[in-house]
């Protein structure tokens, strides 16, 4: 029962809530706020996921469903036009490969892997399907892991080798390093007036803070067998030795010599001479690409498209991109649905990794 005490003017009886009432309906209060912000919620919920379904009918209705791979749900892509004539019955796949070229860096919500996965995926869709003549690259991209860049490269050979369908590439902002790399296996290689590319050659970074650890009392404490001397070498904690310098540089020679052939193979206009004399790490615009055979043309989309309709043999080209369908994951966090990278892998690229590596990469690009 409340306490109560007598009024101080007419005597009546005032009943005073126990502390337990007060927390009663304060729980009450707090409850029906609850309840009312998760109906919001499911509402909000039940909205977005009509939205989701309407966006998949018209998307299944006017573009349909691309083939994927093995364990992929056939679900989450579908083929969009984006240019060309949309009239033509011949189609062209066109290709984004935007940043930072790497499996691990910032993969799309749901999807499976990075650069190579969503070249791979989009490659898959060129091999089965009869109507697509040719692959348009639409590379934006100062490079990545040399791996990385190796593997697609080497898809994009592969793809032709067994399809007999061409591939062009195009340069946007930038194409160097790894981006260049991969535009090798190319047919042909156009660039933008505006483009810089070039920087073939390969790249392994690290911090070394011995002299900060020095100077603060830091000290890292390394116990490696007297059989594997060089087991911490690129240590950031003490200087490196000459022989360490001379073992990685040995490492980063083989590749780029690998880099140098990968050219060579894929430019013919070019001997292994010439390919050396320009790959010295430096940049180069588009006029001076074009002017060294780095490149075949300097033009825009429209060109591609037509240089691309060209080494098809056709008339012309509707231009097609496999993209996947927005889930809900997607609208409610702003995940792109447009496959490939995005600007946020040009600085999430470095953050990425867990030490030096090797890397087709222009350090300015980023």
């Amino acid at each position: 029962m409340s306490p109560t005490h007598t009024g101080p003017d007419d005597g009546r009886e005032v009943f005073l809530p126990a502390d337990g009432e007060d927390r009663e309906r304060s729980g009450r209060s707090v409850s029906f706020y609850l309840a009312i912000f998760l109906g919001l919620l499911l509402v909000l919920s039940a909205g977005l996921n009509l939205l989701l379904f309407a966006v998949s009918l018209f998307g299944s209705a006017t573009a349909g469903l691309a083939p994927v791979g093995a364990g992929e749900d056939p679900n989450l892509y579908q083929v969009v036009t984006v240019g060309g004539d949309r009239e033509s019955e011949d189609r062209a796949l066109l290709i984004p490969i935007q940043g930072a070229i790497s499996e691990g860096a910032s993969p799309l919500m749901g999807a499976s892997g990075g650069t190579v996965s969503q070249v791979e995926r989009a490659l898959r869709l060129a091999s089965r399907d009869e109507s697509i003549k040719g692959v348009l690259l639409d590379i934006n991209s100062p490079g990545g892991g040399v791996t990385d860049s190796d593997l697609i490269w080497r898809a994009l050979r592969d793809f032709q080798d067994e399809t007999g369908k061409p591939v062009v590439a195009l340069f946007g902002d930038i194409a160097a390093s790894g981006g260049y790399y991969i535009a090798a296996a190319a047919k042909r290689i156009l660039a933008r007036p505006t483009t810089t590319t070039g920087s073939i050659g390969v790249i392994m970074q690290s911090l070394n803070l011995a002299g900060a650890a020095e100077k603060f009392g830091i000290r890292q404490e390394t116990i490696v067998s007297a059989r594997t001397p060089f087991k911490d070498m690129m240590s950031p904690f003490r200087p490196m030795r000459d022989e360490e310098r001379a073992i990685l540089t040995s490492i980063v020679d083989d590749m780029y010599d690998r880099f140098v052939e990968v050219v060579d193979e894929g430019r013919p206009n070019l001997d292994r001479d010439q390919v050396i004399r320009l790959a010295d790490g430096r940049i180069y615009s588009a006029e001076q690409a074009l002017d060294a055979g780095l490149v075949d043309e300097l033009a825009g989309l429209d060109r591609a498209y037509e240089a691309l309709a060209e080494l098809c043999e056709v008339d012309s080209l509707q231009i097609i991109e496999q993209r996947r369908v927005p889930t809900l994951a997607d609208l409610l966090f702003g995940v792109a649905s447009r496959a490939g990278g995005g600007e946020a892998e040009w600085t999430n690229f470095l953050r990425t990794g867990t030490g030096p590596r090797l890397l087709y990469w222009w350090s300015g690009g980023r």
